[in-house]
């Protein structure tokens, strides 16, 4: 008979790395983190300086500056992690490397991106029961091969979306899978300006340094609709200063609050999304959550949300003049932009948080 009333668990994330401005993955690992946290679980999540598994065999200078980091990051950073809300009873830890003496001992530990499987399926028990959070297929991090082999690790996989679920059943690893999309919150993202408000022209994307995440498509798309549609406007945001290549006419806004955010998307007619490669697709989502109407490249990570000319109009990868196109036709058409809207709106209010999180805990349990 299963327990009323079960005992809380010792949970430990392992990030790769500390990073100080926003990212989509970390968003995640954060969230689970607060809200595993508020059910009554004690979470810890590491941070390594390095992905070294020996770090101080290279030299008492490298172990000096390996402490110094950890301190110099707290007193640069306060609150540490600026750029989201962590729960302060959360457990920070700013580790020199990830062996397995510096993790702190629990029930469950959770590898968070390839480089960390690998120690994580390496630690003994008393780090607790191994499990690896996959939120993209990430050969565009390190070889294909080396990306594969975490895969086939003896971890329980936990995906994000129905393509990794499919590749996670193509490599052999059905059986040790489930299926987790992550939460939304529609408290923060939610619609300001109805759709049949917004009277601007104006498309919104995300701005990234990594070609995968086809900024340069979606900035020549743009400038082929504004040749169409001379009084377009365009807002671009991401964490890095603004790209010096990007059209004066093309207005940016670095790191912007989550308040500010939400406002960006209210603000768009449309939300160009022209990734190559998605996990998920998190500004995506946000974006329908916002009132936006999505013109997405078909990067797979899009499937669960994006249904082409019902919850949006999905092109193919690499193919700017396709999204020019479909941009354009959303602004041009009222009807067709106020319908996808609507439905893509209604369709990313299924991912809620309370329900990723009961699946997470009875995950972490079994």
């Amino acid at each position: 008979m299963k327990s009323p009333n079960p005992a809380p668990l010792r949970i430990t994330f392992v990030l790769p790395m500390f990073l100080a401005a926003p990212s989509g993955g970390f968003k995640v690992v954060y969230e689970y983190a607060n809200r595993l946290h508020r059910r009554g679980h004690t979470v810890t999540v590491v941070h390594p300086r390095t992905l070294d598994l020996q770090g101080s065999a290279n030299g008492w200078r490298d172990l000096v500056k390996s402490y110094l980091w950890a301190w110099k990051l707290r007193w640069q950073h306060r609150p540490l992690i600026g750029w989201f809300r962590l729960d302060p009873r959360v457990r920070v830890r700013l580790v020199r490397d990830l062996r397995e003496s510096l993790q702190p001992d629990g029930d469950v530990i959770v590898a968070t991106a390839f480089q960390t499987a690998f120690p994580v399926a390496g630690y003994g028990g008393r780090k607790g029961r191994g499990y690896y959070l996959i939120q993209s297929y990430e050969d565009w991090m390190g070889e294909e091969t080396r990306v594969r082999e975490s895969w086939l690790l003896p971890l329980r996989k936990i995906v994000v979306s129905r393509w990794l679920e499919r590749r996670a059943h193509e490599l052999g690893e059905g059986a040790r899978t489930v299926r987790i999309p992550p939460g939304l919150d529609r408290d923060q993202f939610r619609v300001l300006h109805p759709a049949e408000t917004r009277q601007r022209p104006r498309v919104g994307m995300l701005a990234h340094p990594l070609a995968i995440k086809g900024t340069a498509d979606g900035v020549a798309a743009l400038e082929q609709v504004r040749q169409r549609i001379p009084a377009l406007e365009a807002v671009l945001f991401g964490t890095t200063p603004r790209p010096a290549d990007l059209p004066d006419w093309i207005e940016y806004q670095q790191s912007p609050a989550p308040s500010a955010l939400v406002d960006l998307y209210n603000s768009c007619q449309v939300f160009l999304h022209p990734s190559h490669l998605e996990g998920w697709g998190l500004p995506a989502v946000e974006a329908m959550a916002c009132g936006c109407a999505l013109v997405a490249a078909h990067n797979e990570g899009v499937d669960d949300f994006a249904e082409d000319g019902v919850t949006a109009l999905v092109v193919p990868i690499r193919a700017p003049e396709q999204l020019a196109e479909a941009v354009k036709r959303l602004l041009t058409d009222d009807s067709l932009r106020y319908q996808l809207a609507a439905a893509g709106r209604e369709r990313v209010a299924q991912f809620d948080w309370s329900a990723a999180v009961d699946l997470m805990e009875e995950t972490l349990r079994a």
